[in-house]
């Protein structure tokens, strides 16, 4: 049996190679697997939140948070101080008005967290959590020295997050400005190199802008007293993550917790610097 090729029939339309190229750009984006992300979720934040073992895809699937710090030495990120339990999310898409919608399903959630996404915008409703106090690792100092334990709870209002792509698309014109509060309160603060117990509680309120994050750390009860300034910025040359405040202690504790104090950061007079 002989195969005869026929070059003699008119040549494809192009209209069916731009079908069949967008059917496999869909494809591909459809099945993109959820640890694409990952990189870039470190990259974004400097390491200090990150995705563990990612299942599924960008659409469908589950992971748990890690959170970390730079390696200064090596390059890359250092192993994860603390991890959470897994969550799930799912994402549906409206191509009429090129927006998509996710929601995450986690224990910890008061309510499944909706998102809500376009090309130029990325809303968040408001909702609490509630996790443990070792998470605070990954914010590096004092948090990484204290090596926290205790209760954490976190409440946000609607949060609006201006994306960065809509600068080139245009799609961002118009639309309001990145915004949005998170409060954040640690009860029964202990630590493991510290023999007071308690060591307090408190509070830390973020404020969300287009130039980024900036937040106040402040003490509500207890022995060691804790506060200061600090932002986040994806932009500029101040990118990453940076912090400036004091620590002290009250004056029937100062004996007791001058070593831990010693080791938050430099004496200065009556107080200790805490800077990163």
């Amino acid at each position: 049996m002989k195969l005869v090729l026929d070059f003699t029939h008119p040549k494809l339309p192009k209209i069916f190679w731009l079908v069949l190229l967008l059917a496999c750009l869909t494809v591909i984006i459809r099945q993109m697997p959820a640890s694409w992300v990952t990189g870039s979720l470190a990259s974004q934040t400097a390491c200090r939140v990150m995705l563990q073992q990612p299942i599924g895809t960008i659409w469908q699937g589950s992971a748990a948070l890690a959170f970390s710090e730079p390696n200064a030495s090596e390059g890359g990120c250092r192993e994860p101080l603390s991890v959470t339990e897994r969550f799930h999310w799912a994402t549906s898409c409206k191509l009429t008005s090129l927006s998509c919608s996710t929601e995450v399903q986690f224990a910890a959630l008061e309510q499944a967290q909706r998102i809500d996404w376009t090309l130029s915008k990325t809303q968040l409703a408001a909702n609490s959590i509630k996790l443990p106090a070792n998470i605070l690792e990954g914010l590096g100092n004092p948090w990484s020295t204290l090596r926290p334990r205790g209760e954490l709870g976190a409440r946000w209002t609607d949060i609006n997050l201006a994306n960065s792509m809509a600068d080139f698309t245009g799609f961002g014109v118009g639309n309001a400005p990145s915004s949005g509060v998170i409060r954040i309160i640690i009860s029964n603060l202990t630590s493991p190199i510290s023999p007071v117990k308690p060591l307090g509680g408190y509070e830390i309120s973020a404020n969300i802008a287009d130039s980024g994050m900036n937040w106040t750390l402040s003490t509500t009860s207890g022995p060691l007293l804790l506060k200061g300034q600090g932002e986040f910025s994806s932009k500029g040359g101040n990118k990453g993550m940076h912090f400036s405040g004091e620590a002290n202690a009250s004056p029937e504790s100062k004996e007791s917790l001058i070593g831990l104090l010693s080791l938050l950061g430099k004496r200065e007079g009556d107080i200790y610097r805490l800077k990163f």
